[in-house]
């Protein structure tokens, strides 16, 4: 996908974009190719698989989810930006975004990134099972891309939620299976499956969880990462 084509899929898919998004597309593309020369963020560095596979495929699975003003998202396992920062310069006002991540020079990246996009990020170097009594119950959805299971990720995201806050997850092909393994800590924690969006891009499948947040959670989750890893 050359820019053009991230331009075209971008404008087909969302009613928001506006020419500072692409602007600041361009910064980031550029600003993660020059990080990546002395520093590992990702195999995916070449132009055109930044705008498909790294920006493209990150946020098109949020593509039917109203960000209202004001949303607070909270991006888990953040990495180099995705889907948080993408979805933060393309919902600038609208979004209150804070990442979790537990890699130092990833963090050191996004520190830089935000400064170059004039963007205001809250970032957190920790990692996602060390809450504390201040962040829980405290986001309107809370989202991650490629960190873990679908069982490890309910369980470390949930009690960062608001009630009625909603934990989208996008999966891969073994979605199912996944969904089937995470019943226990789907009924045990207090959530409920909403919808599961599913439709196909440039030959890739989504598959997207959208789970509704409808009671507190018990003060015992997210337990250790031992246990939960078990």
């Amino acid at each position: 996908m050359n820019k053009d084509e991230f331009r075209t899929a971008i404008k087909g898919n969302f009613s928001n974009f506006s020419q500072t998004f692409f602007d600041k597309i361009e910064i980031y593309k550029n600003e993660l190719q020059e990080f990546n020369k002395h520093t590992n963020l990702t195999k995916l560095d070449k132009e055109e698989i930044i705008y498909e596979q790294y920006f493209y495929d990150s946020i098109i699975p949020y593509k039917n989810i109203d960000f209202k003003n004001n949303t607070k998202l909270l991006d888990i396992g953040s990495g180099s930006g995705i889907p948080g920062v993408v979805l933060k310069i393309l919902f600038e006002e609208t979004i209150d975004l804070v990442i979790i991540e537990s890699n130092g020079k990833k963090v050191k990246f996004l520190n830089l990134l935000a400064n170059k996009l004039n963007i205001k990020i809250k970032i957190l170097n920790k990692r996602a099972e060390e809450i504390t009594n201040n962040e829980r119950d405290s986001f309107d959805i809370v989202t991650s891309r490629a960190v873990a299971e679908l069982k490890v990720l309910i369980e470390i995201s949930v009690p960062y939620l608001k009630l009625n806050g909603l934990l989208i997850e996008p999966k891969s092909l073994d979605y199912d299976n996944e969904y089937k393994k995470a019943t226990e800590i789907i009924k045990n924690i207090g959530i409920e499956l909403v919808k599961i969006d599913e439709f196909n891009t440039n030959n890739k499948q989504h598959n997207v969880f959208c789970f509704k947040k409808i009671k507190p959670t018990s003060a015992k989750y997210p337990r250790q990462w031992n246990v939960i890893k078990k």
